[in-house]
């Protein structure tokens, strides 16, 4: 993942926790990078079409809720989007600034489902799609850890923040406030929230970006056409009770305009604020579903 991970817990909560929390985001980070060879990722989209094979549940799961999100959104926000991320430039981990397209054998070709879940852990390959979780799996991991350590381990209050992507919770009265930084220098804020109980993910397209031959790029494409999304969001941060709503409300901020994006949050998130950073305009809160 690539990420430094700080967790806040009460003083008193014993540290017996703590190698349970690093054992599982080191398992995430090695075993559902693309960026990581031999892995169970890697098994999955080497695995050759027709074939099924049963991945562990923690990652089926994980894929299962992610192409749930795929359907919820017309398929604009995508886990199966790794070759074509590949082919703009972004085929090794940040930090870099220019990068080549990687050479296919066969054309790009887009999939409705290029993956089937078949139910007991095992997966079948329909396509040439491969598989890239991306922040999505970072919001998976923070969610369940931070679902285990509330329930067992602190229930008064506790918060984990991955980069920047935040599950907290707190049982009456402790109140986060939770900082936006800024597009362009994130030791700066720009505003600020308070909450007791809640996530938020923030996307940049700024710092993940990249010159590819005269072509500047960025990590956000389109799910539908595999393209670089053409927006002028430069930052969107939402807020709502699921980090994986959250992180995938985010990406969705920069591929659908204000009236889709209002839609669509009415419809998956029952109360939410976002707050989007656009070039050359102010930026303020919006709500929905908060009174």
């Amino acid at each position: 993942m690539n990420t430094e991970f700080y967790i806040a817990m009460p003083k008193v909560a014993h540290f017996v926790w703590k190698e349970k929390a690093e054992n599982w985001l080191q398992y995430v980070a090695k075993e559902w990078s693309r960026f990581q060879s031999n892995n169970e990722l890697s098994q999955l989209n080497s695995l050759e079409i027709g074939k099924t094979l049963r991945v562990s549940s923690f990652l089926y799961d994980c894929l299962v809720q992610a192409n749930s999100y795929y359907q919820l959104s017309n398929g604009l926000f995508s886990p199966y989007l790794k070759r074509q991320l590949e082919h703009h430039g972004y085929h090794h981990s940040f930090p870099f600034d220019s990068a080549k397209s990687k050479a296919f054998q066969n054309k790009l070709l887009m999939a409705e489902q290029p993956f089937e879940f078949l139910g007991d852990e095992q997966i079948l390959r329909v396509a040439q799609q491969e598989i890239d979780l991306g922040g999505f799996a970072k919001g998976y991991a923070i969610e369940k850890l931070a679902n285990w350590l509330e329930q067992e381990v602190s229930p008064d209050f506790g918060l984990i923040d991955g980069g920047g992507d935040m599950k907290m919770w707190s049982s009456g009265e402790k109140t986060w406030t939770i900082g936006v930084a800024d597009v362009l220098n994130i030791d700066k804020e720009i505003s600020s929230i308070k909450m007791k109980t809640g996530a938020i993910a923030t996307s940049n397209r700024v710092y993940r970006s990249w010159m590819q031959g005269t072509m500047k790029k960025h990590h956000v494409l389109n799910g539908q056409t595999g393209e670089i999304a053409n927006t002028e969001v430069l930052q969107a941060s939402v807020v709502t009770s699921s980090l994986c709503d959250a992180e995938v409300g985010a990406k969705l901020c920069f591929l659908m305009d204000e009236c889709e994006l209002q839609q669509w949050f009415e419809n998956n998130c029952q109360q939410s604020a976002r707050f989007i950073v656009k070039d050359g305009q102010a930026a303020n809160w919006k709500m929905t579903g908060v009174k």
